[in-house]
């Protein structure tokens, strides 16, 4: 009997599985997906309380309050401003935009896994480009550039590894591709950096057609569960993309909280200041344990096992579920030796420490 059958670049493609675990403990303590430590803004929280009447309605295509809300925040044009389901959908969207069968799109070696899949799924080739050290290589990336290339995938700073490329290398990364190669931006996380060297690219945004930052409300400002995401690029690239995305994509919800969570300055300092604070005690912790890690400048970092003892990566990681903790693995990019752990609140972050050492005097 013949049954339909997916295109062969969907038939073979793994799906995308994040660490929320399965456990008979109560109140797991989840580090392993990168959420924000200390829930979502308390104004976010009041402003879903209003929605209820509404039910019935469809969304707006285009927030003009939300995407005012933005630019006041971040001091950008708002007809820049495209609004996606999460920062992914968003990928997606770019993906199937740009790219044809023929075509191919660079990610780094260590890049976020919804890079490869987007290109996948839009049937392009997608062509690795070896990081250093962790961290994505400019020239690197400029070396896998040919006449197919389409799109450069980056994430800045970058998910798992917590690295990030300095201000003036991804502008000399952008000065030296042609201007028909679209440069995608991930800057999910950098509400949390604090480092001169980093920008977040919205100047060459601004200022070029050939680039598309990315944002998230999913990290700092608590709303991952709303799936809420942002672009900011040319007019010219969003008509296009707006060809692609859903007519309803962002839902009411999100929108309402969305604008709570972006003018909430006090709760986006204490978040920072959290993360800062905490991740500062992790790598003291870390080393009074003779741990190797990544350093990061995000809310997750690295940490690295040895490979030839019983106190390895995959033993940590079971260990760790075991009494209810979920941190992530590093297998699927080929580091085994690792595990991705997110920063928690003060609870979380001392119960983890506690239940590492105890794994390891075991």
């Amino acid at each position: 009997m013949n049954f339909p059958t997916p295109r062969f670049n969907i038939e073979k493609l793994k799906t995308y599985k994040p660490n929320f675990g399965k456990s008979k403990i109560n109140n797991l303590i989840r580090l392993s997906a990168n959420e924000s430590a200390l829930g979502a803004s308390s104004d976010a929280m009041e402003a879903l309380k209003f929605y209820s009447n509404d039910l019935n309605r469809y969304p707006p295509q285009v927030s003009d309050e939300l995407t005012s809300a933005i630019s006041k925040r971040y001091l950008l044009e708002k007809k820049k401003i495209i609004l996606g389901n999460g920062s992914d959908e968003l990928i997606s969207i770019i993906a199937q935009t740009f790219l044809n069968s023929d075509d191919e799109a660079i990610y780094t070696e260590f890049g976020f896994l919804q890079f490869p899949q987007a290109i996948s799924i839009a049937g392009a080739k997608g062509v690795v480009a070896k990081d250093i050290k962790f961290k994505a290589n400019v020239d690197n990336i400029l070396s896998k550039i040919n006449k197919k290339t389409k799109i450069i995938f980056l994430a800045n700073p970058n998910n798992p590894t917590g690295t990030f490329v300095s201000k003036k290398d991804v502008i000399r990364l952008h000065e030296s591709i042609p201007s028909n190669i679209l440069l995608v931006y991930d800057a999910a996380y950098s509400e949390y950096v604090v480092n001169n060297d980093y920008f977040d690219g919205s100047e060459l945004a601004d200022a070029n057609e050939n680039v598309i930052m990315l944002r998230t409300f999913s990290k700092l400002h608590g709303l991952a569960s709303l799936r809420l995401g942002w672009g900011y690029t040319s007019e010219k690239i969003i008509a296009n993309l707006m060809k692609v995305r859903g007519p309803f994509s962002v839902n009411t919800a999100a929108i309402m909280a969305g604008v709570a969570a972006i003018e909430d300055l006090d709760f986006q300092n204490k978040s920072v200041q959290h993360n800062l604070k905490w991740m500062s005690w992790f790598k003291k912790e870390l080393q009074s344990l003779n741990l190797d890690f990544q350093p990061s400048i995000t809310n997750f970092l690295m940490i690295r096992f040895p490979s030839n003892s019983k106190h390895n990566a995959q033993n940590a990681e079971n260990f760790l579920a075991s009494k209810g903790i979920l941190v992530r693995s590093m297998q699927v990019y080929g580091l085994s030796n690792y595990i991705r752990v997110s920063i928690g609140n003060e609870k979380e972050n001392l119960i983890f420490i506690d239940e590492l050492k105890a794994f390891l005097e075991n």
